[in-house]
């Protein structure tokens, strides 16, 4: 019999449901369970809390505690139970919390493997005997250059590694070796070749007609490891140095052959048969009282919108048309980010005085993007769109010799620290170069300790000084760049889509952004999440290039879109850690504009100190003194070996709110919320709403659900903490020195977070709206299968209305209990304040 079509059905099955595991270096924000989407949020979580063995919601006390301080309202529980338990009665909130068995509907997954077993009834340790031997064979074959040995078997197959490893491991190498050495023997007796071996091991072991079931289970045994294979094996590109030759059939045949006999090994040291415990019922613990807690899940996320959109409601004013204003001096577009909503309103105050509107930070750039002595480009656009080509950063004319002085000098110092990084990891050498290099770099560590950003800066002027780096531009009209109808196209889709087609400003500013982080794997997770998590600057020069382009100008104006040729584009960047703000490609611009281009600085850089004094108000240690301080004080956050959270990321943010500015710009969003600028006026056919929702909304969600897996189960789902986090193979993480490769976020970047599904409010005509979620495949997945919740705002009255699951209701019909008692003075608090103090270190 042929096996092979069979066990590739069996893999077909298993890989939609693996993790998403990109390597560090092209790390993306993604619902953890976005191969789940297609089903409804409740069932999906059902299911990956048997498969990741996590817990898909809070704990029963953390919501009884919400509830006890008012932040989940009795009201909004008492409305859930009402819908979900019929016939419950008036007394249901106060049988619902004396009675644990009340809305326990939802049976708990049975799981097919011994594994859970053997650890329920022998205490046997399964997962640490199993990654002590396989963790150590699967990082060293896929390792990127860790190691200073490359492995002799790299250009063969996993699986013939793997057979390589335990034929030579001895017999007394670790306590299973024997009984894995017999199986393995077994299958080479019977010329058994990976797709016989699989077969065999499945038949052995699974139930009739569960047998994708079951190797999925295996697979997720090391789901992290599995997720990696299958990421690398599809796309060999994001290796970050050379795709090895594994393969998820390979890592399936290794998985079951080890597990099989690991099992055998533990039945027989504890007088067992297989028969005898796969009679024994097991269930995933993580599975059990799954229906109690979504309808506490509901009643949390309820409360808070309700209270939310209150509040947001308190600010509209209905009206039929913006009012008519005069350009001021400045504008900006700036990313839709949370993060900026804070920024934004600084810039709009008095004291800054520049208008924004909020776009998608990759602003319509499609690229991938390769800067001058980088290895590898760079995904600059969200990760729901192909990036269309590669656009070079070149040096201008006369820095060539620039240019070869800064890429000899950083192939030296490359060279240099990786014979350093090898040499202090020998048996003998590393004694004298760890000693050697502790020395020297002793009083440099602790200035930098000390001074983290002016020991950074006086760094980075040395090597100005030293290594000048060449002044560069994007070769947008190169072969394979944008054509001039493409750049026409891309600027006009941005302001349309914004609305900024009124009176412009001589200077507009394009405000990409990205974050200092130090000593941090994740960094790429707290860069812009529209670019990939890749700082956004790039595409903020290619979008202020092609804008103050006379060409393009003229295709704009005849379309319909006339740019004045006095209004300059200036590509800016905020770095959303240390809070200040950079001019780019001044060269670039005109020198007659440059006196415009420095007050520009000057009311950014006043910005970011603005933003700075709010964004400390959360930080413990922080000062409370002038801006001035207070902006020191973030620097040193940013540069600190030391600091746990340089900066907050995306803790806290709970809605994406797309619509004019009018609808918030006299509302204090405390960084809660995705600002997306969209005026519905000007879009007659709803093709402007499509590229404001199709680009953001999924970015959004995608982030919302990074940040709910990583809070509610931060060790099943998430990374842990990073205090025991460790880079391996160059890929990922593990904890300690062997555990399966770490998924989702770090426990200090999620403790502050409030887990919850993003709330979506669209200001568009309803029928748009809801052509819109119907014609478009996520969309109608996310809201259909209630991944996120959707709220429409008219146009014209500013009425809210909610999503009930077949079209739009007014929210206050649809839930009556925040028709009055509500707080409309302020947002909904954030946490509990006297039980979530992270642990703050002074910088």
């Amino acid at each position: 019999m042929d096996t092979t079509p069979l066990v590739d059905r069996w893999l077909t099955d298993c890989r939609p449901k693996l993790p998403i595991q990109n390597p560090l270096w092209a790390f993306i924000h993604n619902n953890i369970l976005l191969n789940l989407e297609d089903r409804p949020f409740g069932e999906a979580v059902r299911e990956a809390a048997a498969l990741y063995r996590a817990r898909p919601y809070e704990t029963e006390a953390f919501y009884r505690e919400e509830l006890e301080r008012g932040r989940i309202r009795r009201e909004s529980l008492d409305a859930v139970l009402a819908g979900a338990l019929p016939r419950s009665g008036p007394d249901r909130v106060e049988r619902f919390l004396s009675d644990t068995s009340v809305g326990n509907h939802l049976p708990p997954v049975p799981l097919l493997r011994l594994a859970p077993r053997l650890d329920a009834e022998h205490h046997a340790s399964y997962d640490r005997h199993l990654q002590d031997f396989l963790v150590p064979l699967v990082a060293s074959f896929l390792d990127q250059g860790m190691a200073a040995w490359s492995n002799p078997y790299r250009a063969d197959a996993l699986w013939g590694y793997f057979l390589a490893s335990v034929h030579a491991t001895p017999a007394w190498g670790f306590d299973w070796a024997g009984t894995l050495k017999r199986r393995l023997e077994e299958h080479e007796r019977a010329g058994r070749q990976v797709d016989a071996i699989i077969e065999a091991e499945v038949r052995e072991a699974a139930p009739a007609g569960r047998e994708a079931e079951y190797c999925l289970e295996t697979l997720f045994a090391l789901k992290g490891w599995s997720g990696m294979i299958m990421r690398l094996e599809a796309e060999p590109s994001l290796a970050p140095v050379e795709a090895p030759r594994a393969s998820l059939k390979d890592w399936l045949a290794v998985m079951l052959v080890s597990t099989h006999a690991l099992d055998a090994y533990l039945l027989e040291r504890n007088g067992r048969t297989r028969e005898e415990l796969r009679a024994r019922p097991a269930v995933a613990p993580e599975t059990v009282g799954l229906g109690r807690l979504h309808l506490w899940q509901e009643a949390y996320e309820r409360s808070f919108a309700g209270e939310f959109i209150a509040y947001i409601e308190r600010g509209l004013r209905p009206e039929t048309q913006e009012p008519v204003r005069s350009a001021p001096r400045f504008q900006a577009l700036v990313c839709m980010d949370d993060r900026e909503e804070s920024f934004r309103r600084a810039l709009e105050s008095e004291a800054c005085g520049v208008e924004t509107w909020g776009v998608l930070g990759f602003f319509g750039v499609d690229m991938r993007f390769q800067a001058v002595g980088a290895a590898r480009p760079t995904r600059q656009c969200p990760p729901v769109i192909e990036p269309s080509r590669t656009i070079q950063e070149v040096p201008l004319d006369g820095e060539a010799d620039r240019l070869e002085r800064v890429r000899r000098a950083g192939r030296a110092e490359g060279r240099a620290q990786l014979s350093g990084f090898y040499h202090s990891r020998t048996l003998f050498l590393g004694f004298f170069v760890s000693l050697a290099l502790g020395l020297l770099s002793f009083l440099p560590l602790m200035l930098k300790v000390l001074l983290p950003s002016r020991v950074t800066r006086l760094r980075r002027a040395v090597q100005k000084r030293a290594f000048p780096h060449p002044r560069t531009r994007l070769a947008l009209d190169a072969a394979g760049g944008y054509s001039l109808e493409e750049q026409a196209h891309i600027v006009e889709s941005v302001l349309r889509t914004a609305g900024l087609t009124r009176p412009f400003a001589p200077v507009v500013a394009v405000v990409a952004h990205g974050s200092t982080n130090t000593n941090n794997p994740f960094r790429q997770a707290y860069g812009c999440g529209a670019c990939s998590g890749n700082p956004g600057a790039p595409n903020a020069r290619a979008f202020a290039l092609m804008a103050n382009r006379a060409d393009v100008r003229e295709r704009l104006s005849a379309r319909g879109l006339v740019l004045p040729a006095r209004t300059l584009f200036v590509p800016c960047f905020h770095d959303t850690t240390t809070d200040t703000v950079e001019v780019l490609d001044r060269e670039l611009l005109p020198v007659e504009r440059l006196a415009e281009v420095v007050e520009l600085q000057s009311r950014l850089g006043r910005a970011g100190r603005l933003n700075a004094v709010e964004r400390c108000l959360r930080f413990g240690q922080a000062p409370r003194g002038g801006e001035e301080e207070v902006a020191q004080h973030v620097l040193d956050r940013g540069h600190d070996l030391a600091q746990p959270r340089p900066e907050y990321g995306h803790n806290r943010v709970a809605a994406c709110i797309v619509g004019r500015r009018s609808l918030t710009e006299r509302t204090f969003l405390d960084r809660r919320s995705f600002l997306v600028s969209y005026d519905p006026t000007q879009d007659s056919g709803g093709a402007q709403l499509r590229s404001a929702v199709l680009g953001s909304v999924p970015v959004a969600v995608n982030i919302g659900m990074d940040y709910y897996f990583s809070r509610v189960d931060c060790d099943g789902f998430g990374a842990g903490s990073k205090l025991p986090l460790n880079v391996v193979s160059l890929l990922g993480v593990l904890s300690g020195s062997k555990s399966d490769l770490r998924i989702g976020l770090a426990r200090q970047m999620v403790e502050l977070h409030e887990p919850m599904r993003m709330l979506v409010l669209i200001e568009a005509e309803e029928k748009q709206l809801l052509e819109l979620v119907e014609t478009n495949p996520r969309m109608r997945r996310m809201v259909r299968g209630d991944w996120m919740r959707l709220g429409r705002i008219d146009p014209s009255s500013r009425a809210i209305a909610l999503w009930n699951g077949n079209g739009f209701v007014p929210w206050l019909e649809l839930w009556p209990e925040f028709r009055k008692g509500v707080d409309t003075a302020s947002l909904p608090a954030v946490l509990n304040p006297l039980r979530d103090r992270p642990v703050e270190v002074y910088a």
